[in-house]
């Protein structure tokens, strides 16, 4: 039961009543009691106010023109928002009592004579705003209930975040329901930590895998192409042979794996561009440079990747800005750079131009690593690759005719299709790996690849070119690394939802 002092807390009280004197005596005689009292003179208009706000009691007359009390009654308990409101029958008791049982049986909660007593009218109204106010708790903890259900429900399907499930205002209960809503609060939340930093950990390290991986893929394409140059390979010829059959291997392999996909429209925008900076441009200069830039030298010069990357995250806002980041930077670039001027200056008048015209490779590396996280997610990382590449082959091709560069494989597969082979298989096998590092754990994380791949670059180019770094380089190579610590990039992506895998719960659900 409630106290007195919440039995006389004030209410909204509706007078619905068509005779004026009738309704202002009922308003006046609710307001002396203390509370709020509306008078509206029609049933039509009294379901108008019940929809619009609040209403605590409703003191209503049953012989009304157009909708008469019947009628409001049938359309109150109709309306799930409205049924719960206490409705007080007004009546002549000697002439009416008939009528007053029928509405009782619609749902009225009381009645009270036309001629009441100030007395009875306190008794009735408090009654009613009793059982009003005990039905709207009751009401509370059933839907507060029914929260911690569809929570629990949340955890048990498998994915969830803990501020998606609504039960702070449970929790603020002072009663056992509210305690019991804390602690699986409490719970939730430990669950939620513990599988977050699991989480990261697994995917930092299946990151630094594929960092490792791809990286190490990629850096043998600089070798590959002074190779090409050695036996008087075509760029453009190579490039475009190349590409086509990491397109028909990468195509191959999903169509096999998971069936024809469905492009968009949209899909060909993101696709044409990669294919433009990745499969065009990247390819093309990477053949042409090494040429007449030593691939251990490209190598140190891709590990400016890095710092581009963090430079153009920080440009578009994916990056947080710092001194110490800046610091970073700068220590990076100045390594690159005193490189590139320093072996510029020993070798001939032209070393030094395509010294620094080998900075496009990790621009454009740069580039294709940001791209990468706008890929389309309904398609897979080898269908993506695949369709890029014949792309990439369409655009190469009329440049490749125009400089008589395109050439037909040998059935006798020599020299020239082995390096067909190898650039190719490494394209389609790093791009993929590098597609599925920028799912798992981000682009900025994906720019730190610039390092395993330029140490790869400087062992390739060791092993199959003989050639060597000096010591100068090497300590240069030193400032690049400390200059990336400064840098600091971003573990693997935040973003998370957990994913728990209940064991045997089909079967349980089949038990």
């Amino acid at each position: 039961m409630e106290d007195a002092s919440e039995r006389q807390s004030p209410a909204s009280i509706l007078v619905v009543d068509d005779s004026r004197v009738s309704g202002r005596k009922l308003v006046k005689a609710a307001t002396a009691l203390g509370h709020k009292a509306y008078h509206v003179s029609d049933g039509v208009k009294a379901l108008e106010v019940l929809q619009r706000g609040p209403i605590d009691v409703v003191l209503l007359d049953i012989v009304m023109p157009d909708m008469d009390g019947y009628e409001v009654l049938k359309a109150m308990k109709a309306d799930a928002a409205l049924r719960d409101i206490p409705v007080i029958v007004v009546s002549s008791l000697d002439d009416e009592i008939g009528s007053v049982a029928r509405a009782i049986e619609l749902g009225a909660e009381d009645f009270l004579p036309k001629n009441f007593e100030p007395a009875i009218l306190r008794a009735r109204v408090n009654s009613s705003l009793v059982r009003k106010r005990f039905r709207d708790r009751e009401l509370d903890y059933f839907r507060d209930i029914e929260r911690l259900t569809q929570a629990a429900q949340v955890i048990e399907n498998g994915a969830f975040r803990p501020d998606e499930m609504d039960v702070d205002t449970v929790a603020a209960r002072p009663d056992p329901l509210g305690r019991l809503a804390a602690v699986f609060r409490g719970l939730a939340e430990e669950i939620y930590d513990r599988e977050r930093r699991a989480d990261l950990t697994v995917r930092t390290l299946r990151g630094t895998l594929l960092v490792l991986a791809a990286g190490s893929i990629f850096g043998v394409a600089p070798a590959l192409g002074r190779l090409a140059f050695g036996i008087s390979v075509p760029p453009l010829g190579l490039v475009f042979w190349a590409n086509l059959l990491a397109a028909i291997l990468c195509i191959i392999f999903s169509v096999a794996r998971s069936g024809i996909p469905r492009l968009h429209i949209g899909d060909l925008r993101f696709l044409l561009l990669w294919a433009i900076i990745l499969g065009g441009f990247y390819q093309v200069f990477t053949v042409v440079i090494s040429s007449h830039v030593e691939a251990t030298m490209i190598a140190l010069i891709g590990s400016s990747r890095g710092f581009m990357v963090f430079l153009l995250a920080a440009i578009f806002g994916l990056e947080a800005a710092s001194l110490r980041r800046f610091l970073g930077l700068g220590i990076g670039f100045a390594a690159v750079a005193l490189v590139l001027l320093l072996q510029g200056l020993s070798g001939d008048g032209n070393a030094l131009v395509w010294l620094a015209a080998a900075l496009v490779l990790p621009f454009l590396l740069s580039l294709h690593t940001l791209l990468m996280a706008s890929r389309p997610k309904h398609l897979d990382a080898a269908i993506t690759v695949g369709l890029m590449m014949t792309l990439s082959t369409a655009l190469i091709l009329p440049a490749a005719i125009a400089q008589d560069a395109l050439f037909l494989p040998s059935p006798s597969f020599g020299e020239r299709e082995m390096l067909i082979v190898a650039l190719g298989v490494s394209s389609a096998i790093a791009l993929v790996l590098a597609l599925d590092l920028v799912s798992t754990a981000g682009a900025v994380f994906a720019g730190q690849m610039a390092y395993s791949q330029t140490l790869a670059g400087i062992i390739w180019g060791m092993v199959f070119l003989d050639e060597n770094l000096s010591v100068f380089a090497w300590g240069s190579l030193a400032l690049v690394i400390l200059g990336f610590w400064l840098v600091e990039p971003k573990r693997v992506g935040e973003d998370f939802r957990i994913t728990l895998r209940l064991r045997d719960r089909g079967r349980r659900e089949k038990g």
